[in-house]
């Protein structure tokens, strides 16, 4: 998915797929199965957990990436979400993850 690629150094940054409770939620939607959660759980940092989320992410249709920007809302992290639709209404002239 293109938006991932686009704001990659800054999702690798600045996501906190575990503390949050952010993977927790993505399971809760079913976004991402027990197996999916359970590897981005078990990565030892910050920056390959959230690697191996948006690896996981570039995989899931579009009804599952709009559930991941709720879960960024839901986990106090609406700020990444932002960013995002910015880079996306500027390249695309339309918010992608408006719900």
């Amino acid at each position: 998915m293109t938006w991932i690629r686009e704001n990659y150094v800054f999702l690798l940054d600045s996501l906190d797929a575990v503390f949050s409770g952010l993977i927790d939620h993505l399971y809760q939607c079913e976004v991402v199965d027990r197996r999916e959660r359970d590897e981005v759980r078990t990565e030892r940092t910050s920056a390959k957990q959230n690697e191996r989320l948006l690896s996981i992410l570039g995989r899931k249709s579009p009804a599952k990436i709009q559930l991941f920007f709720k879960a960024l809302t839901t986990t106090g992290q609406d700020h990444i979400r932002n960013t995002v639709d910015k880079g996306i209404l500027y390249n695309t002239g339309r918010l992608f993850t408006l719900i």
